[in-house]
């Protein structure tokens, strides 16, 4: 028997394959344009870099050394953005967030988690994305939670699909 005053409810455990899950999500919808521009700079000023590092050695070692540490910095960035992006959403993630309850009902979604919980109305909501096993939602470019597609416990993922997109109004991207 169902228990659950909510329609739907699931359970997510942000874990090393969700935030990645989150991240590329994030990549191809809301930060598509600003991580192609971030990535692309990092080449540019990295190669900037190295070659001004290689100009200004033979003259000034210190300052070259520094501008070829520059260089090689940045274009490791860029060559290692998903890395990147994925170290930061580990640091951002709070502590006590590892698992999320999430229960949606007419009027709003909560999380509740060992931090404490936050409440969210579908007016927030910026953009719902979806791939095979995931949905993202996104209150803003920077600020998403994701949902694993088997973490429901209430509902199902089908008819979720449909109310997710009812009340948000929103058109759900699939990658």
């Amino acid at each position: 028997m169902n228990e659950s005053l909510y329609p739907f409810v699931n359970q997510t455990t942000y874990d090393r394959r969700a935030l990645t899950a989150l991240n590329d999500l994030a990549e191809k919808s809301v930060r598509k344009e600003k991580s192609r521009i971030t990535r692309l700079l990092c080449f540019v000023l990295g190669l900037i870099g190295l070659v001004a590092g290689a100009y200004v050695y033979p003259k000034q070692s210190m300052v070259g050394s520094l501008l070829l540490l520059y260089g090689v910095l940045l274009l490791l960035v860029g060559i290692s953005w998903k890395s990147f992006q994925l170290r930061s959403s580990q640091r951002q993630l709070q502590r006590g967030m590892k698992i999320c309850t999430y229960e949606f009902d007419d009027d709003e979604m909560i999380c509740t988690t060992e931090a404490g919980v936050q409440r969210y109305t579908y007016e927030q909501v910026f953009a719902v994305v979806a791939d095979k096993n995931w949905y993202a939602i996104f209150f803003d470019a920077g600020h998403g939670v994701i949902l694993d597609k088997t973490g429901f416990t209430t509902g199902d993922e089908p008819m979720f699909k449909a109310f997710i997109g009812q009340h948000t109004q929103l058109p759900i991207q699939e990658f």
